[in-house]
């Protein structure tokens, strides 16, 4: 697939999230593997080193406080299309010297308690990424990343809260919340929630 695409580009190590554009080898380039995986997310597809949890040398991190990658990744839109910026995921970045195990492989029988053993080890690895997640700090994007707030988007305020969207000027939004009140903010304040 040599189709290029607009995206971001995620790197652990440097702690960075930029935007880069990247045919599938390209890609598989830059995140340094033989193997491409797709992580699908709400608003595209990860893509991610597949034998990234096995290196002995890896820098794990946190997306969206629920699931633990390892090494650098791309953002895409779904079908290797430009990422329009809806549905950024939280990337969390592991507090220095922190110890992550990889996932185990293991193997089920297909019958009852085999389903119910796989379901009770991925909610296990599920925690153990959650408890990863502990005092890491979460990533900025870019602010070319952040598509700007149109009527009826949800987003969030500096104050944490969180409102629809009612009215747009140059450089303003308008926000209602659910008690009724509306303020007025700067756009670069808001962060879109929900578009």
């Amino acid at each position: 697939m040599n189709n290029k695409a607009k995206g971001w580009a995620i790197d652990p190590t440097k702690r960075t999230i930029t935007a880069q554009i990247h045919t599938w080898d390209s890609a598989k380039a830059w995140v340094k593997c033989d193997l491409l995986e797709c992580v699908r997310i709400d608003g595209g597809e990860l893509w991610v080193d597949e034998e990234g949890m096995i290196r002995h040398e890896k820098t794990v991190w946190v997306l969206n406080g629920r699931q633990m990658i390892a090494g650098r990744a791309f953002l895409v839109g779904g079908e290797w299309t430009d990422h329009d910026g809806r549905g950024l995921p939280e990337v969390c970045w592991l507090r220095d010297g922190r110890q992550v195990e990889a996932p185990k492989a293991r193997a089920y029988p297909m019958t009852a308690e085999g389903m119910t053993r796989m379901r009770q080890d991925a909610l296990e690895e599920e925690g153990q990424a959650e408890l990863a997640a502990v005092g890491s700090a979460r990533a900025d994007w870019p602010a070319e990343a952040q598509r700007p707030p149109t009527l009826g988007d949800f987003v969030t305020t500096r104050s944490g809260m969180t409102g629809m969207v009612v009215a747009v000027g140059a450089g303003w939004v308008d926000v209602r919340f659910i008690d009724g009140s509306v303020i007025q903010a700067p756009t670069v304040t808001v962060e879109v929630v929900c578009g």
